[in-house]
């Protein structure tokens, strides 16, 4: 799985990942208190604010995992030159065949990498030649992980509406109970 990967690879994705969630959780609590300032959370309200959390905890920690990966791209690239340096001439073409077999290289020197690029087939690298081949591959890996980012940003801002439209109901019965209540308790005597 994907998060234990990363986690295996750096254990401060995490960390920062569930710094990162906290802080949406604290915004997202102080936007939702700033529009309804008279309402109150609900139990149901604090149960999707837990819901919430677990799901961008999830989505924060595999976003700063992937920043890191996305940072260490000129490494895997010193590595993939290393690799075809020791294997091919510079200025001869690397076959479909050869790109399968520095990618499988590459994975096994970097496990975490198969979950970005095992899908990659050699073929999407060949008509390069050895010297072109190392700045295409991480130049796919650095395209690949931001798409990636962006999907998981996708996934959080699809998470917190989901997650504030739940809350917003929850807590606006709670608020037309209290208005009603209120208007009962006043006459018009009162005035």
């Amino acid at each position: 799985m994907v998060l234990f990967d990363i986690l295996r690879y750096s254990f401060s994705s995490m960390i920062w990942g569930i710094l990162i969630a906290v802080a949406c959780m604290a915004l997202f609590v102080f936007l939702i208190k700033g529009w309804y300032k008279d309402a109150t959370f609900s139990p149901f309200s604090y149960l999707i604010g837990v819901v919430l959390f677990v799901f961008l905890a999830f989505q924060c920690v595999l976003i700063v995992g992937s920043l890191k990966i996305l940072a260490t791209t000129d490494d895997f690239e010193t590595d993939i030159t290393s690799i075809v340096n020791s294997s091919y001439d510079s200025t001869a073409e690397v076959t479909r065949d050869q790109a399968d077999g520095i990618l499988h290289n590459i994975i096994e020197s970097h496990p975490i990498l198969h979950y970005y690029i095992g899908g990659i087939g050699g073929g999407e690298f060949s008509g390069f030649t050895a010297k072109e081949l190392p700045h295409a591959m991480a130049d796919e890996l650095r395209s690949y992980m931001r798409w990636y980012i962006f999907r998981r940003l996708l996934w959080c801002l699809g998470f917190v509406i989901v997650g504030a439209v739940c809350v917003i109901r929850s807590m606006s019965k709670l608020k037309k109970k209290v208005s009603s209540n209120l208007r009962r308790s006043v006459s018009y005597d009162d005035f």
